[in-house]
């Protein structure tokens, strides 16, 4: 596709224009026109750009809440955080913790570190670990006081108890 105003390099930037949920117009240039209309290209962004980027639609309505509040630590402020998308200290997880579970939860799909599971896993650790999930399921249920499917997640967590407290049998196949 050629420049829309010259005609005669490729067009490399294109701009869709969105006005209330509706396409006006579709704008396709060369880098040179690009520049001159005052579209100049970025080739690279920084992690704390791209970050930034991400983070506005979910922590954009944050700003006025938590505009005043700063680390008690290291003296960042949640805006300051908001720009660079960097902590300051470790203490900021917990003082800007409101503001950026959300952005965790958007990223990762849960607020709880999941991991990878080594194809060779105990099934006792397993267990462990669908015991956790369903607990941590459970008390998102109950504060969306989803109080019919939390019943169900509570009856699965009281099965998978009661199952770990019975003895298992030897190994071997000797009783």
């Amino acid at each position: 596709m050629l420049c829309e105003r010259c005609q005669k390099k490729p067009a490399t930037i294109h701009m869709t224009e969105i006005v209330n949920h509706n396409v006006n117009q579709d704008i396709h240039l060369c880098a040179e026109c690009a520049q001159k209309e005052g579209m100049a290209a970025k080739s690279q962004f920084s992690l704390a750009e791209l970050l930034s980027g991400f983070m506005e639609p979910i922590i954009g309505k944050m700003v006025k809440e938590m505009s005043d509040v700063k680390c008690p630590h290291c003296g960042m402020s949640y805006l300051l955080f908001k720009t660079k998308a960097r902590f300051g200290c470790a203490e900021d997880y917990e003082v800007f913790r409101k503001g950026v579970e959300p952005l965790i939860e958007k990223m990762h799909g849960s607020l709880y570190h999941k991991g990878k599971v080594p194809t060779k896993i105990n099934t006792e650790m397993s267990k462990e670990r669908e015991l956790r999930d369903l607990q941590h399921q459970l008390e998102e249920l109950v504060k969306q006081e989803k109080f019919e499917e939390a019943v169900k997640v509570r009856d699965k967590i009281k099965a998978l108890r009661q199952k770990a407290k019975e003895p298992k049998p030897p190994k071997n196949g000797k009783t």
